[in-house]
């Protein structure tokens, strides 16, 4: 049994998400992000979500923990094999949502954090929010002719894409409005048998 440490409708979602599809034991704690606990700063000292911890092991990177889930349950076909085309394809994907995609939200919820509390936060939101569209168009013109991010499987890629979709409030909507595409597939992939479980209660789902 494993203490999955989530706030809700964050990042942790993706790792939420794999979790119910791979059926991995866990119980969620959830983070109070105004008062964070002992043992949860003891599984992760910096304070950030998610960490998984059982079994000896305390796991923090929701690209790591992941990872490690797939493999521990290649027969969820979370991940294809990492040495094959599909894999290579899997992979590129599942970094660019977690290294190049997620770093823009940041700098779109937390300006604070890049010029300070009292600096002008209008530059870099604009900047931001200008990075936040390439790097969707690029997303976008992949789900012209897929189902998914990586090609026409599903992958942990999607996990994470699916939950950062719905914080395009934070953009009045605009992303799912300009390319539909993004709309059909966060459905795709958060309407699916066990995935649906991850989904569950956040965003506003029941």
């Amino acid at each position: 049994m494993f203490d999955f440490y989530h706030l809700g409708s964050s990042c942790s979602v993706a790792v939420k998400a794999a979790l119910a599809k791979t059926g991995e034991p866990h119980r969620v704690i959830p983070v109070d992000p105004s008062h964070k606990d002992e043992a949860f700063l003891a599984a992760n000292p910096l304070g950030k979500v998610p960490a998984l911890v059982g079994e000896g092991l305390t796991l923090t990177e929701g690209g790591a923990i992941n990872m490690w889930l797939s493999a521990r349950h290649p027969e969820t076909g979370l991940m294809p094999d990492l040495a094959s085309e599909e894999g290579a394809m899997a992979l590129k994907w599942l970094f660019y949502v977690y290294a190049t995609l997620h770093p823009i939200w940041i700098r779109l919820f937390y300006p604070e954090r890049f010029c300070g509390p009292k600096g002008d936060h209008a530059a870099p939101l604009r900047l931001a929010e200008e990075d936040l569209f390439k790097t969707y168009a690029l997303i976008a013109k992949k789900l012209e002719a897929h189902d998914y991010v990586a090609g026409d499987f599903l992958s942990l890629a999607d996990l994470y894409l699916a939950a950062t979709v719905h914080w395009e409030g934070k953009v009045e909507n605009r992303l799912t409005r300009r390319w539909p595409q993004l709309a059909a597939h966060r459905d795709r992939v958060r309407q699916q048998p066990a995935i649906a479980e991850g989904f569950a209660g956040e965003f506003g789902y029941d």
